[in-house]
């Protein structure tokens, strides 16, 4: 038995996908949809003012799953037990491929906006510094953070999340979620996939250094959801460790076809 414990049947615990977004979270969605009743999957990919009223008309709704861009907390909506979920990534990885994914989408609302910019002044936006962190903390946005918030940002992860996955470590994260959550199917397709985009090798030291500065909290974070993840990938037994190296095997044959 591995060390790690079982949670409860998804019919008894309601899973809540917080979709960070450019994490491969679309990716990390569409394995979810294989594993959970479709009809008690309920997408929530609203503006924040409307949040509250979409997430009121699912209290008295049979809802196994909810997926979507919004912030931590909406388990408070819910009369029941709930766990959490989503992927962190390298926060200037993030940003570099969110700039060139929306300049790429043509029907993405930010499109001409973001056309018009240079990645130096996008990742300036206050609203995408420490993105990461901010979904995290669940609360109102705020324009700049403390040491304090990214402890109770941490505090969040360990008591709310049942595995934080990490983006650059997607098979790992996927198998680990397999083996909490009880999931059945896990092989995938990457989706969304953000083409044409520059490397952070590629991009002048000025801008990452600026990206690095303005995102020191999510760094921090995702160092943090890191370790979080190895640890549990550390306590699999030997056997569950056999079957994450097989997985990611066929993974990488079938990324080759």
């Amino acid at each position: 038995m591995d060390k790690i414990n079982h949670l409860p049947n998804p019919n008894k615990q309601m899973l809540i996908h917080l979709h960070m977004p450019k994490t491969g979270g679309t990716t990390l969605k569409k394995i979810i949809n294989k594993n959970y009743n479709t009809n008690k999957i309920h997408d929530v990919y609203v503006d924040r003012p409307q949040l509250p009223i979409t997430l009121e008309k699912l209290t008295n709704k049979q809802v196994h799953c909810i997926q979507g861009h919004f912030p931590f907390g909406i388990h408070e909506y819910f009369n029941r037990k709930a766990t959490y979920i989503t992927m962190l990534r390298d926060p200037i990885d993030r940003i570099i491929s969110e700039y060139y994914f929306i300049r790429s989408i043509p029907w993405h609302n930010l499109h001409k906006k973001v056309k018009e910019m240079s990645l130096e002044e996008y990742q300036n936006s206050p609203t995408k510094c420490n993105l990461q962190t901010q979904f995290i903390l669940g609360e109102k946005f705020r324009k700049e953070l403390s040491n304090k918030d990214l402890q109770t940002a941490k505090k969040i992860l360990i008591e709310h999340f049942s595995v934080v996955g990490i983006t650059e470590m997607f098979d790992e994260s996927i198998f680990l979620m397999k083996e909490i959550l009880g999931w059945q199917n896990i092989f995938y397709k990457k989706a969304n996939v953000t083409k044409n985009r520059l490397t952070k090798k590629e991009i002048p030291p000025k801008v990452i250094q600026q990206i690095s500065k303005n995102n020191e909290f999510d760094l921090q974070l995702y160092a943090f959801g890191k370790k979080l993840l190895e640890k549990k990938l550390s306590s699999l037994n030997l056997d569950a460790k056999k079957r994450l190296s097989l997985y990611s095997a066929q993974n990488r044959n079938r990324a080759k076809r």
